[in-house]
């Protein structure tokens, strides 16, 4: 018994440090003429592991550049953190490349 309470108290840590890592705003500031390719791979695999070739699996509310720019700016709850050192123009490549190299679930 008590080792399944050990074993359940690690593995919530392991989850709980993982989204947090994740969470929290992100200070990457990409060098100027950095491509939308060269961003994911820098600043969003780590928490965005590509599927089967494609960068994301985009729920069809999400499959705008709009939409993507604003979470890209602002972040999304805890798992999704801001970028706020982008510039506009590297927040727009960078949206216009996941959503150019994402699929949209039916």
């Amino acid at each position: 018994m008590e080792r399944k309470v050990i074993s359940s108290v690690v593995l919530f840590g392991c989850v709980l440090g993982v989204l947090l890592g994740c969470a929290r705003s992100n200070d990457y500031t990409p060098s100027p003429g950095t491509t939308g390719e060269t961003m994911f791979k820098e600043a969003c695999v780590q928490c965005h592991t590509p599927v089967k070739g494609n960068v994301m699996i985009l729920k069809p509310e999400v499959a705008n550049i709009d939409v993507i720019m604003e979470r890209i700016k602002n972040g999304k709850g805890i798992g999704m953190p801001a970028f706020p050192n982008l510039a506009e123009d590297s927040a727009q490549s960078l949206a216009e490349y996941v959503l150019e190299n994402s699929v949209t679930r039916q």
